[in-house]
């Protein structure tokens, strides 16, 4: 997208309100639609205006793109794409049109004259990825399944290549409809059911696709995940959707991520928790142990005397690895008492619990000397 960003796409600041947003997107699309302006650029200017309402009108869409920024939030569209079935690993997919997301921005009534080509519908994919991934990014492959133009017919459904006007609708993509009721007889307009709202029909019906103009393939497409993702967050692959009607782009591939649990990390925002189990001892005179990060590496954590269980110690830099300074490693301690001694370990906690009750003992001791000096002096 040549645009900097969204907001700069729609005219509109990085506060606007929601009707704002509205407002903007149908001034636009009505200023720039197809069938309204041919100026050149018109309908590539059409799509960015729709792409970028897309996002923003949508809160959860809008929150992770403004926090992501643009180039993030889109590194996705520059997955590769190519034919052939791969195993998965770890995806599961749900498909389903989101439909036009557009539609009735003509405030909702029937349109006048053709409807124009139109895009194909966006899909939705859902991948579940490891915390890992998604602290440091990856690439993933996965199958999809959508349409495309038929190669036998480039997509015009007609055997010829060639399309004539539509003798029902009169290659307005729309026809008639009267509705007898008790209140009276009401017309409306609706999609031409010969055409279906294509405005043409045709020459000669293509058999490889039955003149729908489409084929469903299944393709293999590489997934760029950026470090930092979250659950919920949706990434985009431009035109990998739907086939659009012949002249109009495809539609999206939208990827919801799902980050798996981890067995050793715990995510918190950009931090990473990590538990680490030493001995009453250590914690009580201070050790050096090993850490294992996230990316599998070892880095030494210094535990200093006299620390207490539950405290986390933190290791700079090794937490989630997003856009500027990366998050942190929280070591949180567990001191461990062991369930079984040898008898060389007994005798050394016997001693320590034999100072431990001397030191008791020498306090008590020097608190009643006081306490009888301030008695005898009161006499």
């Amino acid at each position: 997208m040549g645009a900097k960003n969204y907001y700069d796409v729609l005219n509109i600041p990085k506060n606007a309100t929601e009707q704002e947003i509205k407002k903007a997107y149908r001034t636009l699309t009505k200023k720039y639609h197809p069938d309204v302006c041919k100026d050149e650029g018109a309908e590539e200017k059409f799509k960015e205006i729709n792409e970028a309402y897309s996002v923003l009108s949508d809160s959860q869409k809008r929150a992770q793109y403004d926090h992501m920024g643009h180039d993030t939030f889109t590194s996705a569209s520059k997955g590769q794409y190519s034919g052939g079935g791969f195993g998965g690993g770890g995806f599961t997919a749900d498909f389903g049109g989101f439909g036009d997301i557009f539609d009735a921005f003509f405030g909702g009534g029937p349109r006048r004259g053709p409807r124009g080509p139109q895009p194909g519908a966006d899909l939705l994919m859902r991948i579940q990825i490891s915390l890992k991934d998604a602290v440091l990014g990856s690439s993933r492959d996965a199958d999809v399944m959508h349409t495309e133009p038929c190669p036998e017919c480039d997509g015009t459904g007609s055997k010829t290549k060639k399309t004539r006007v539509c003798p029902r609708c009169g290659g307005s993509g729309q026809e008639k409809r009267e509705n007898r009721t008790p209140f009276g007889n009401f017309v409306s307009m609706v999609t031409c059911s010969m055409c279906s709202g294509r405005g043409k029909i045709p020459e000669e019906v293509c058999k490889s696709c039955n003149g729908s103009g489409h084929t469903r393939v299944k393709r293999t497409i590489t997934v760029n995940i950026p470090a930092g993702v979250e659950s919920g967050m949706r990434l985009r692959m431009e035109g990998y959707g739907e086939a659009g009607d012949p002249g109009a782009p495809n539609g999206d591939l939208f990827i919801e991520v799902e980050v798996l649990p981890d067995k050793n990390f715990r995510r918190i925002g950009d931090n990473l928790e990590t538990s680490v189990e030493i001995s009453a001892a250590r914690a009580a005179v201070g050790s050096k142990v090993d850490i294992k990060t996230i990316d599998d590496r070892d880095v030494e954590l210094k535990i200093p005397a006299g620390v207490q269980h539950g405290i986390a110690l933190k290791i700079p830099g090794e937490g989630v690895r997003r856009r500027g300074r990366p998050g942190d490693l929280l070591a949180r301690i567990k001191i461990v008492i062991p369930k079984h001694l040898t008898e060389e370990e007994k005798e050394l906690y016997n001693r320590i619990v034999e100072l431990e009750s001397n030191k008791k003992d020498k306090k008590h001791g020097f608190f009643s000397d006081v306490m009888g000096k301030v008695k005898d002096s009161m006499k």
